[in-house]
């Protein structure tokens, strides 16, 4: 009995993140919010293709997953899933259909991968 405790503690000591960890995924979810924001309040002479919130929103994910793997750090599944659906939106985006407008499918892809870190306590 006293063994399975101490195994749960070390699992649940090992799985528990540090301050830098926590401070790297606020900083991520800052950037995704930040992306939206500045796309969206840019004048209209100054109006950006429309794939480059999901294109720069992609790159924040994929910097901040090396990032944490280069440090050695757990990366959830969701930051790439995330990351690959919003670089294939992007592509879509320049490539077939300029004229679309993606920042509901960017907001709702960061919104899924936010809750999928705080439900499953991974990002």
């Amino acid at each position: 009995m006293a063994g399975d405790a101490e195994a749960g503690a070390s699992v649940e000591a090992e799985a528990a993140k540090t301050d830098d960890e926590h401070r790297l995924e606020r900083l991520t979810w800052f950037g995704l919010v930040g992306v939206l924001v500045v796309t969206g309040i840019l004048p209209d002479w100054m109006t950006l293709h429309r794939g480059v919130a999901p294109l720069v929103a992609a790159l924040v994910l994929f910097v901040s997953g090396v990032f944490r793997f280069r440090r050695g750090w757990r990366v959830s599944i969701s930051i790439w899933a995330a990351g690959i659906a919003l670089l294939l939106l992007a592509g879509f985006n320049f490539l077939s259909r300029p004229d679309l407008d993606l920042s509901l499918a960017v907001i709702v892809i960061a919104v899924f991968m936010i809750a999928a870190g705080v439900f499953t306590r991974e990002n």
